[in-house]
């Protein structure tokens, strides 16, 4: 322990008391300032927003589907079924045939007319 400095008794400034009070009110009464410019911000954004929804700022138009696309949709959602869609052609084999030809396209390539009659 005699190896230790020894430190000075802590010694407040002169005068130091007697202004803190001042000094502790001065910056409660700023803080309280800049809680009112925040809160007023907040609420002119709020305002704005609201009123900008109001007249329709943030509306989108949904997009513009074609006659296929929606009976895609229809079918996909399960809404519609195969039957119910080829009840609604005049020509059914037409469609099914498209659609052979869609989900088939190299069936044609596969086979001459030559290999076709090998027998």
């Amino acid at each position: 322990m005699n190896h230790l400095p020894k430190l000075k008794d802590f010694e407040a400034p002169e005068g130091y008391f007697d202004r803190l009070p001042d000094q502790i009110l001065v910056r409660s009464r700023v803080k309280k300032q800049h809680i009112w410019i925040r809160v007023a911000a907040a609420a002119s954004i709020i305002i704005g927003l609201g009123l900008s929804w109001q007249a329709g700022v943030f509306k989108s138009e949904p997009p513009v589907l074609s006659a296929e696309e929606v009976a895609n949709l229809y079918i996909e959602s399960q809404v519609w079924t195969a039957e119910d869609i080829l009840s609604m052609t005049d020509d059914p084999n037409a469609i099914l045939d498209q659609i052979i030809e869609e989900e088939m396209p190299l069936s044609e390539d596969l086979w001459t007319e030559n290999e076709l009659n090998w027998f």
